[in-house]
């Protein structure tokens, strides 16, 4: 079955939330059968951090002398793998969508400077206009070797739980005002994810928000990763 089809069959047993999203992917990847991942989980099986090679000693060192204190492995988690780990999700709306819950996060080292993890006045901004922002801002490092992107959505879940682990912080929890980082992962309609409002009680949430629409909580979080 393709997804064009699997798109009715939702619609038909009125699950329009599911029949959005399905067409969100049919009009970023096609017709694609639905045996195919049209998110990208060919590297759906987590790695240890220790094949992840991290930044030499040099790139580290100018690295934190630009502020990107904060340098972990992403081991290629995903949502599920982290709340099989029994990592809290506040969010539960995800858990019917399985192949965005089995996107795996990038599978490189990243670096994020914890004193400013949201670009300033990023906020109240479209996708297309933070973009923008994260490539002055990379433009800006002038660090050989890296560049600053916005990342997808298990990015940034990985990226929560592993500061978590290493510091007792939670990023996008109450020192970051519960504010939300956005990312390039299509969910329904033409929402992307979003990431935050990481709460002590509840877990992290993962939710959506339009691309072409700011908010004052939704702001641009660059991570530092290897150069493509």
């Amino acid at each position: 079955m393709a997804i064009e089809r699997w798109e009715l069959a939702q619609r038909q047993k009125g699950n329009v939330a599911g029949a959005e999203v399905a067409k969100a992917l049919r009009d970023q990847y096609g017709d694609v059968p639905l045996h195919q991942s049209v998110y990208d989980v060919s590297r759906e099986q987590p790695t240890d951090s220790s094949a992840v090679e991290m930044p030499s000693p040099e790139l580290r060192a100018k690295l934190e002398q630009a502020g990107f204190t904060a340098i972990y492995p992403l081991t290629k988690q995903s949502i599920k793998t982290l709340r099989d780990e029994g990592k809290p999700f506040w969010s539960t709306w995800h858990n019917e969508y399985p192949e965005l819950e089995a996107l795996p996060s990038r599978g490189t080292w990243v670096a994020i400077n914890p004193d400013q993890l949201f670009l300033p006045d990023s906020n109240r901004k479209t996708l297309k206009e933070q973009e923008q922002m994260v490539k002055k801002f990379s433009k800006d490092l002038k660090i050989d070797g890296v560049e600053a992107v916005i990342g997808e959505m298990p990015d940034y879940t990985e990226l929560a739980f592993t500061h978590f682990d290493a510091t007792g912080e939670r990023l996008f929890g109450k020192n970051y005002s519960y504010n939300y980082a956005r990312t390039k992962t299509p969910t329904s309609g033409s929402d992307v994810a979003v990431v935050g409002n990481f709460g002590a009680d509840g877990g992290l949430v993962v939710s959506g928000w339009y691309r072409v629409r700011g908010d004052d909580h939704v702001f641009a979080s660059p991570l530092v990763v290897p150069k493509a």
